[in-house]
């Protein structure tokens, strides 16, 4: 088996209430802020075993209302496995589309 440490991640964001989805490119530890939502990836992998591929990211969640944060979130997320462990937002559902390998250097939006 082998795990590929990356250096990004690409973030699919799907807004609850307009069923709009954007995607972005994050270098690992910069947060993205989205409305009242701050994430921060601060692991991504690829797992190449003999039976399964799969991508996962170690990421933080927190949403604001009121200067008050609801649903932190620190975990791992999974590519092939969407539902096991994700966070909870109320606007948003944040979803892992890849690991990047190379470093993206900055913070920036994507096409899907």
């Amino acid at each position: 088996s082998e795990t590929i440490e990356c250096q990004g991640a690409k973030i699919r964001v799907l807004n609850k209430d307009t069923t709009e989805k954007t995607f972005f490119i994050l270098p690992l530890s910069q947060t993205l802020e989205v409305n009242n939502t701050n994430i921060v990836v601060h692991r991504c992998l690829k797992i190449n075993e003999k039976d399964r591929q799969d991508e996962i990211a170690l990421i933080s969640h927190e949403s604001f209302f009121e200067n008050k944060s609801l649903n932190p979130f620190f975990g791992w997320i999974f590519k092939s496995s969407h539902y096991i462990n994700s966070p909870h937002n109320p606007s948003f559902d944040i979803r892992l589309h890849s690991c990047l390998e190379e470093d993206p250097i900055f913070l920036k939006k994507a096409e899907d």
